[in-house]
């Protein structure tokens, strides 16, 4: 004998699914909200590691160039942003894409102050001006300018004794030199310390350096991100699904 059973039960579902739609949604936007703010600490970090490969000269200023903008339920979108940068700071910008590299402020200001009868298209400090990390000290910029403004020119440094020799004057001091050929083919900006030999502290250049693309961001941030994400989100979303306390029978 065949035992059959059928049942036909009626009820109103339309409620449950539209709070677990709800909750669904509630759950995927933490999830991702989440998902994007922990992809976006990530990459942060990988850019550092990858700058301190890629650049010989890094100082805190380019290490910390850029700045996660955090996502939220309502943006839905997490993104590394450069931080607004000072004028004439754009040497990651030509590091990406390639290129002459603009005037710095600096050597702008260079341009307008010294009284150099070439042309000042860039400056570049010697290891005596530019510190541990070869770059421009505005403080040795300042320093020179203020021997500078004393006098300008080499004959300056020496005096003639009643003998008729040429005599080294004593005494910290700075002058101009125009660009020679041979080993000083620059121009630059010379110090004079007591008797000794004229240390050169910036050379001045008649043209702006050019580089080739070097920096790759775009290419190691996208390569670096999806795959992340994928692992975070999945386990973000599991972690909101099982800690949550909803219930179907509440009203």
């Amino acid at each position: 004998m065949a035992i059959n059973a059928s049942f036909d039960i009626r009820g109103d579902t339309d409620r449950a699914v539209r709070r677990l739609s709800n909750f669904a949604q509630s759950q995927v936007k933490w999830a991702t909200v989440t998902t994007l703010n922990e992809v976006g600490q990530f990459l942060l970090g990988q850019n550092q590691k990858h700058m301190r490969r890629t650049f010989e000269h890094k100082n805190a200023y380019t290490l910390n160039a850029f700045y996660l903008k955090r996502a939220n339920k309502k943006t839905l979108t997490a993104s590394i942003q450069r931080k607004s940068k000072p004028s004439g700071k754009h040497y990651l910008e030509v590091q990406e894409t390639g290129g002459v590299r603009p005037r710095k402020a600096v050597e702008t200001m260079l341009d307008y102050k010294l009284a150099y009868e070439g042309i000042v298209r860039s400056v570049t400090p010697t290891s005596r001006a530019g510190g541990a990390k070869n770059n421009i000290l505005m403080s040795q910029v300042n320093k020179a300018l203020a021997g500078l403004g004393k006098s300008y020119a080499e004959t300056a440094y020496t005096k003639t004794t009643k003998k008729g020799k040429k005599k080294r004057v004593s005494g910290e001091r700075y002058f101009l030199a125009e660009g020679r050929t041979g080993k000083n083919r620059t121009g630059g900006i010379y110090r004079v310390t007591g008797r000794g030999k004229p240390q050169k502290m910036f050379h001045i250049h008649d043209s702006l350096p050019r580089y080739k693309p070097k920096f790759g961001f775009y290419k190691n941030m996208n390569k670096l991100a999806r795959p992340y994400f994928n692992i975070r989100f999945k386990d973000n979303l599991n972690k909101a699904l099982a800690s949550s306390k909803y219930n179907l029978t509440r009203t």
